[in-house]
């Protein structure tokens, strides 16, 4: 792909922007002394850090990629906080801007979904003005703003297959890591509810951490099947049974409805033609022998879990249950009257909270918080914004040259995250996701891996005439 090549440029144009950033650094560690060490240690790893990623900008979008489930691993306590995550994601603005990567921007405003999530944003600011706490909307409306920045700053900067294997393999790898954090880093969110330690990993929520592996496990099986590395395969292998494993241990019951879902849609997607009697032979033992490994290990746990569901049958029965009290009061008692009082705008971003009278919580619905803070104005870009993320998933696997090499890998890849992208969504019927990072960075993947599948159709295009 063709950028400017920035690091070709005068070294002292660097060394100047080097020097300016460990010198702020520095300002920071002397004003806040209790995180100086991790401070200056991040100034010094800058400079090597920055040569490395100039040149090879997808070493900065890996990095990137690897934190984001290790969310609350890389924290500075004190007057200052910030994730490293935040900072790295500053420094991908970095590149988009040095790299040359502005020139795309074009392309990525010819997707219309970039056009509503500018929509969505704007309508979001605007509702800030009927919000009973302003200052707490522009919280949040902060996060949905990084949010979108990241979604144009990678479309930019992901434009080949290589960036792209290696970004969703450091995604897999963080989020192992954050599965295995409560028993190797001594940390990591662990709560108990109905007797059982379900865990949460680095990321803060167990039912988001369900929704984020069940993303993430299709993607690991797809490029299993699609590398031609054997190391590769092994390792991806057995991280997606780590994987797994960290799934059933969050004990959540939105993931467990979401994993049926995704089964129900792997079935349909995957088992058919004429290599249908091979795949079922291969499928239904696998699945057999891994519902023995569960239910003689933590069946019991699962299963009196799940059964908790039982009392949707009246509204009498659902009081038994206090969490599935106050979703049932929420969707079917507050939510109307909220909305009813505040169609158009809603009652300011995130608002819900704001005006739940009783308990103060989100309205555990990805689709209620966002009618409810936003209104039918915001709703709607919302919806389409979903939508058109479907779209491009599926577009992403069709008309592929058959003369195309990548082929096979943006195929699987596409039904991976399609499916991975539907079992989120159903994750979101159930608790407030609407600026979850991992909605939006499938929301972003599906427009990377769009206009990736339009990059190698036009080099076999420009190839075969020259031919």
């Amino acid at each position: 792909m063709s950028r400017v090549n920035f690091y070709k440029a005068n070294p002292t144009t660097f060394i100047v922007l080097s020097s300016l950033a460990v010198a702020v650094v520095l300002g920071l560690a002397l004003g806040y002394s209790d995180i100086s060490k991790k401070l200056i240690l991040a100034g010094v790893l800058m400079i090597p850090f920055g040569f490395i990623t100039i040149t090879r900008p997808w070493v900065a979008v890996m990095i990137f990629f690897l934190l984001i489930p290790l969310e609350e691993l890389f924290v500075f306590k004190g007057n200052v906080t910030a994730t490293l995550n935040k900072l790295i994601g500053a420094y991908l603005v970095f590149l988009v801007i040095t790299s040359g990567s502005l020139k795309y921007i074009g392309e990525t405003f010819r997707n219309k979904k970039a056009l509503f999530i500018i929509l969505f944003g704007l309508v979001s600011i605007a509702s800030i003005y009927v919000s009973k706490d302003p200052a707490y909307s522009i919280r949040y409306l902060v996060k949905l703003g990084l949010l979108i920045i990241s979604y144009f700053v990678l479309t930019l900067l992901i434009r080949d297959i290589k960036t792209l294997n290696y970004a969703v393999i450091a995604l897999i790898t963080g989020t192992v890591i954050s599965v295995l954090s409560p028993l190797f880093l001594g940390h990591g969110d662990v709560v108990t509810a109905n007797g059982l330690e379900r865990y949460g990993g680095l990321w803060g929520d167990q039912n988001e951490f369900a929704g984020m592996l069940l993303i993430l496990i299709p993607l690991c099986i797809a490029i299993v099947f699609t590398t031609g590395s054997k190391w590769l395969k092994t390792v991806l292998t057995i991280s997606a049974v780590i994987l797994i494993a960290g799934f059933l241990l969050t004990y959540s019951r939105s993931g467990f409805i979401a994993l049926c879902v995704l089964c129900v849609i792997a079935m349909f997607k995957f088992i058919h033609g004429k290599n249908r009697a091979r795949t079922l032979a291969i499928l239904v033992p696998c699945l057999i022998l891994g519902f023995i490994v569960v239910y003689y290990t933590i069946g019991d746990n699962i299963i009196s879990r799940v059964e908790t569901l039982r009392i949707l049958e009246s509204k009498e029965s659902v009081r038994q249950e206090s969490s599935l009290s106050v979703r049932y009061y929420y969707y079917f008692e507050l939510f109307p009257k909220i909305f009813a009082e505040h169609p158009l705008l809603g009652v300011g971003f995130r608002g819900f909270v704001l005006n739940n009278p009783i308990y103060k919580q989100i309205s555990h619905n990805t689709f209620i918080e966002v009618l409810t803070g936003t209104g039918l104005l915001g709703f709607i870009p919302f919806i389409f914004i979903l939508y058109l993320t479907w779209r491009d998933i599926r577009q992403a696997r069709t008309g592929l040259s058959l003369h195309n090499v990548n082929s096979m890998y943006l195929a699987r890849y596409s039904n991976a995250l399609e499916m991975g992208f539907f079992a989120f969504i159903t994750v979101g019927l159930f608790y407030s996701t609407d600026i979850n990072k991992m909605l939006w960075l499938t929301i972003t993947l599906s427009s990377v891996l769009l206009n990736i599948r339009n990059l190698e159709n036009n080099k076999v295009t420009v190839n075969t005439y020259r031919g």
